[in-house]
């Protein structure tokens, strides 16, 4: 007998996922008390389902252990042990799952239907925060300017082309967008009638801290003498560490323009609005229209000085 809905949160990276993720977890009683199962044995330790997405694509540095046929019978085995009549699959790394005829011969044998959302936020902010992310990641250490970051991401940033897509394939009335906020979490959960249920003060903890974006600069001129791993960690925390009795004036070096990332979100802003029009969505929320330099330590400056002098 098939499931109701198989509902797929999709991305994309850098609008509160991890957030989104860990509070699906904390609550999964109540989804599950709801009838929708978040699934356990398809985690990574922050609690999205990566392994399940990267079994059907990898994602540069990160690989599944699983192919797409393991994936499936492990989520198979816990769906069949479970009374939920619907599943909830979160991953921003999720690659468009049609392409495998194995996914969407599985989606249509055990689910009625398939409800795919996104989460979004304007294109140069998702960028900087992107841009933040690989600099700091001892696996990535990205090396390259935030310009061929840019370059190399324009077709991935374009929302709706990439929702296009999937709208072809489960149907307009499936596609759900959440534009991104500081209560991206409470919005994400509203899509699914439920309240955050939150221990802590804050509704919405940090749960993946960017690094300082004035130390971006310096962590990738630095970053390419750690011999290994722990090094680059320890070089990373000494950077911080020795900025915050840095002055704010000392920030000469520009990562991004006010001009670039006006011109940047200018490539998207026809098709946003064409997805906001499509989906109800209110393009202010996907579309910036205040921009200022971002600026940031230059990669040569001496920290140590500054420390000194302290």
């Amino acid at each position: 007998m098939k499931k109701d809905t198989l509902y797929l949160h999709v991305g994309w990276s850098k609008t509160g996922t991890s957030a989104i993720q860990a509070q699906i977890q904390a609550q999964k009683d109540d989804f599950l008390d709801k009838g929708i199962l978040y699934p356990q044995t398809l985690q990574w330790p922050d609690h999205s389902h990566h392994p399940f997405a990267l079994s059907f694509k990898g994602s540069g540095a990160y690989q599944s252990d699983m192919t797409p046929a393991e994936a499936l019978e492990k989520l198979q085995k816990e769906m069949d042990q479970s009374p939920a009549d619907s599943v909830l699959l979160s991953s921003e790394l999720s690659p468009f799952y049609w392409d495998n005829p194995r996914f969407k011969s599985f989606a249509t044998e055990n689910f009625n239907r398939v409800q795919v959302l996104f989460t979004l936020r304007p294109q140069s902010e998702l960028l900087l925060s992107l841009f933040n992310q690989l600099v700091k990641d001892s696996n990535v250490r990205y090396e390259a300017s935030l310009f061929t970051l840019a370059m190399r991401n324009l077709s991935w940033l374009n929302y709706y082309q990439n929702i296009k897509r999937w709208q072809d394939a489960v149907g307009q009335k499936n596609v759900t967008a959440i534009p991104y906020s500081k209560t991206v979490v409470n919005s994400f959960f509203d899509s699914f009638g439920m309240p955050v249920v939150s221990r802590k003060k804050e509704n919405n903890p940090i749960v993946n801290p960017s690094l300082p974006t004035r130390c971006l600069a310096v962590l990738q001129a630095r970053g390419r003498m750690a011999k290994d791993n722990s090094e680059f960690v320890r070089l990373r925390q000494e950077i911080v560490q020795l900025s915050e009795v840095i002055p704010a004036e000392e920030d000469k070096f520009t990562l991004f323009s006010a001009e670039e990332q006006q011109a940047f979100d200018e490539h998207f802003k026809r098709g946003n609005q064409l997805l906001a029009n499509a989906l109800n969505l209110d393009v202010e929320n996907i579309q910036k229209s205040d921009y200022k330099p971002i600026v940031a330590l230059p990669p040569g400056i001496s920290l140590e000085k500054f420390s000194d002098a302290s």
